[in-house]
């Protein structure tokens, strides 16, 4: 069984005649196309495609990858803008609703309203 086994295996070429195989060519037949038609390299083809593949894969997933960066980059600067805005105009609100800023609008409107010197007492009503 074992010789079965080594006679597949000497179908393929080792990696002596394979360099060889491509030792002989020059540079005219590396641009005229020639060198890519050896067959140490048409049974590499596919592997060349997978990798090509491979590399597209990787390059269109770092493009996405730097894309959905700089979006999160927006989102964080557009987040504390709003923060910012935010903490001002409860700020704004908190002088606005101050016992003194409210007497002293109701006087510039002439509303004739006086603030209580007495606490306000609770009515109740039985029925």
């Amino acid at each position: 069984m074992m010789f079965k086994k080594r006679k597949k295996y000497e179908e393929f070429e080792s990696g002596n005649e394979a360099l060889q195989d491509i030792k002989g060519y020059t540079f005219k037949e590396f641009i005229n196309g020639r060198f890519f038609s050896s067959s140490s390299l048409v049974k590499q083809w596919p592997y060349f495609v997978f990798v090509v593949i491979l590399a597209f894969i990787y390059i269109n997933n770092h493009y996405a990858v730097e894309k959905l960066l700089k979006e999160q980059v927006g989102l964080n600067r557009e987040l504390q803008e709003l923060k910012y805005e935010a903490i001002t105009t409860s700020s704004e609100l908190m002088q606005m609703s101050r016992q003194s800023e409210v007497v002293s609008k109701v006087n510039d409107a002439g509303l004739e309203l006086e603030v209580l010197k007495s606490p306000p007492r609770l009515l109740r009503v039985e029925k």
